[in-house]
């Protein structure tokens, strides 16, 4: 079927079209078109006292917005972030899951939020939340602020915050808007296994103007990719995700509230190859599935009186994740779980509330945030040592933000924290922000970031035919300092706005996985002496009528201290470039839009212990993961005022693996480094209806 995929493309394009102009009739209006950019003043909230411009926020906030989104006709969040400078993504095939790194700092470090609520579901090796266990349908925008934000959201959040903010209101009384996404993996696909199928249905009703609902439901099954293997077992391992959400919200004179339901259930298949080596038995095959299942409860709440505003967040959060291995009967389809070491279950269950008021003490020239927080976690399971575990979070935070005439606005903050199990100490924050001209502003930024270990990295034992890791109960909080900059210039009476930027991270007692030398040792848990990374960046946009252009250079180095001993013969930073551009152009006659993602990614290089195996002695060696580049381009056409198809051709360059002389560490070593499924071609049809 994989030689048929593109001639079956084509026929369900055309199908497709021809079905959707003979539905349509006039009786079809008051709808929102797709692809008609629409230029209104960017708002942010991510940080911020209350939703503002991002123009006058005094921390620098990337903002993505849901029609980006949709020019990309993005399946997830990797998707949504691949072509973003200073964001980086890795793969383990043995998990499914996508690391993220920001600023040269791994994901274990980067706080994700959905609403404001902090993302429970760490897991596979590196302890990072995987984004792409989030609908990517409900999100309405994607707020990045980099740099430690610990004042304000406490621990993870020392490289910096990525806020999921997800769609809450409709224009009109009825909102109805179903999907269908169709894409080959690589060159493989059919209609109901190989490649990604993915249709989705959110419909939200409007029954009084105070109150609002909203359902939504979508499934992503993602085939799996053969790669270069053979038979059933496949490199990339078959997904189905089943996503559901269900909102309720109350809002009138200054009051408002809601409660929200998002739900995951994602299942991982890892098929063996055929044994049919005896002829008396049915083949069979011992195969592998990873099932994770997340609740998450939200009721958030606003109300105002007078200057004074209070934002108040209850959250529950159940995941559970479970792995079984099992012999398979190829022929009656029948199962039998094998030994029982190979059955394992994870349980995480997070309780957090956060309140904060602002307008306390608040005139033309201060403004006032006074915060409190608190979590509590538990997790359990047969991965976890000595039974349950708990850890339990409470903080008080507090800043202000002076406004010296109407150009300076300076913004001070500390946060002081109790943790269940480690010591710790406040930790500051210090935010300028500085309008030179109308056209010209510059933002400075200081802030002392804090982590404490994981019930993961404490306890956790992941032990299979992959993995060999163990907890480590003796790890110490990370702290880190963290400076960034950036001036923003708009040319005069022309359409060009240039950013100019720089960031430097020191974080102690980075949180690492260490491998012991010798045979059979398990990987574990450490701190590094030292992780320092720092980088400028350079950005340039513009917007000419239907014509939007972007493009950026970064430039980061890495520096981890590799012992003390070595620590000399390390060269303080290794550098490595990123460009991105993008092209957006919006046909308004046939209402089609064109657009073109890039980004090239140059060469990973960090520096790595080499043991010699007759003297036993260790020294450090440069190793690199080769650069690669990454080209979508999307064509995305209004067929009617209900009805958009979008198609397109993602990583037209063909990247699948990159050479690597990188420890694979958790995987024991190894010479390739695994980033696409190649070259790929899908097609979106797109129905919404707003009355």
């Amino acid at each position: 079927m994989r030689k048929t995929g593109y001639l079956l493309f084509f026929c369900l394009f055309v199908s497709i079209q021809t079905f959707c102009q003979q539905v349509l009739t006039a009786s079809l209006k008051d709808t929102v078109e797709y692809g008609t950019p629409v230029q209104l003043e960017e708002v942010v909230i991510t940080g911020q006292f209350e939703a503002q411009s991002a123009r006058n926020s005094v921390y620098k906030v990337t903002t993505i917005d849901n029609q980006r989104i949709q020019s990309q006709a993005a399946v997830s969040m990797q998707d949504v972030l691949s072509f973003i400078l200073n964001v980086r993504f890795s793969r383990d095939n043995a998990t499914g899951m996508a690391g993220i790194s920001l600023q040269g700092v791994s994901g274990q470090n980067v706080k994700v939020l959905v609403d404001g609520v902090p993302l429970v579901g760490r897991g596979g090796v590196n302890n990072e939340v995987d984004l792409n266990q989030i609908n990517i349908d409900e999100i309405d925008r994607v707020e990045i602020v980099e740099g430690p934000m610990a004042v304000n959201y406490g621990s993870d959040a020392l490289a910096g915050v990525i806020n999921i903010i997800t769609k809450k209101d409709t224009l009109g009384k009825l909102n109805v808007v179903a999907g269908l996404h169709e894409e080959t993996i690589g060159d493989e696909y059919s209609l109901f296994s190989d490649g990604i199928h993915s249709p989705s249905l959110v419909v939200g009703y409007k029954p009084h103007d105070n109150w609002y609902t909203q359902l939504g439901a979508r499934l992503n099954r993602f085939g799996g990719w053969q790669g270069d293997n053979e038979g059933r077992n496949k490199l990339w391992y078959p997904k189905t995700q089943y996503f559901g959400d269900a909102l309720l919200r109350y809002e009138k004179d200054g009051f408002s509230i809601y409660y929200k339901l998002n739900y995951l259930n994602e299942l991982l298949e890892n098929q063996g190859n055929v044994n049919d080596n005896n002829p008396l038995k049915d083949p069979f095959a011992i195969d592998e599935e990873y099932n994770a299942i997340r609740w998450m409860h939200q009721l958030q709440s606003d109300w105002s009186i007078g200057k004074m505003k209070s934002h108040t967040v209850l959250s529950y959060t159940d995941y559970e994740r479970t792995s079984r291995q099992f012999t398979k009967n190829l022929t009656t389809g029948e199962e039998e779980n094998t030994v029982e070491s190979e059955q394992d279950t994870a349980f995480y269950k997070a309780l957090f509330f956060r309140n904060t008021i602002t307008g306390l003490l608040s005139n033309e020239k201060i403004d006032t945030q006074i915060g409190l927080e608190a979590t509590h976690e538990s997790a359990g399971g047969s991965t976890l040592s000595d039974g349950d575990k708990h850890l339990t979070d409470l903080a008080v935070f507090i800043s202000a933000e002076f406004k010296l005439g109407n150009q300076l606005k300076i913004r001070p903050g500390i946060r002081a924290t109790y943790n269940s199990v480690f010591t710790t100490i406040p930790v500051p924050s210090l935010n300028l922000k500085y309008d030179m001209s109308t056209n010209t502003s510059w933002r400075l930024g200081y802030g002392r970031g804090f982590r404490a270990p994981s019930i993961r990295e404490l306890y956790h034992e992941f032990i299979d035919s992959n993995h060999n890791i163990v907890g480590n109960e003796d790890l110490e909080p990370e702290y880190s300092h963290n400076i960034n900059a950036d001036i923003s210039h708009n040319f005069q009476n022309t359409p060009l706005q240039l950013n100019i930027g720089g960031f430097y991270n020191y974080i102690d007692n980075r949180i690492t996985l260490y491998t012991p030398s010798g045979p059979n040792q398990a990987t574990t848990y450490t701190n590094l002496l030292k992780y320092k990374t720092t980088g400028g960046i350079v950005g340039l946009t513009s917007k000419w009528r239907n014509l939007e252009m972007s493009g950026g250079l970064t430039y980061t180095g890495r520096y981890q201290q590799l012992n003390e001993s070595h620590d000399t013969d390390v060269p303080q930073f290794v550098f490595s470039p990123e460009v991105n551009a993008t092209i957006q152009y919006f046909w308004s006659l046939p209402k089609m839009q064109f657009n073109v993602f890039y980004k090239f990614t140059g060469s990973t290089r960090q520096y790595q212990l080499v043991t010699n195996e007759e003297t036993g002695e260790s020294h450090p060696e440069l190793a690199k993961i080769d650069p690669y580049q990454l080209l979508d381009i999307t064509l995305h056409k209004n067929l009617g005022k209900y009805l958009a198809l979008s198609g397109g051709i993602r990583n037209v360059l063909d990247v699948t693996n990159l050479e690597s002389s990188i420890s694979g560490g958790t995987h024991g070593g190894g010479s390739q480094v695994s980033l696409g499924y190649g070259r790929s071609y899908y097609l979106k049809l797109n129905f919404h209806l707003n009355k």
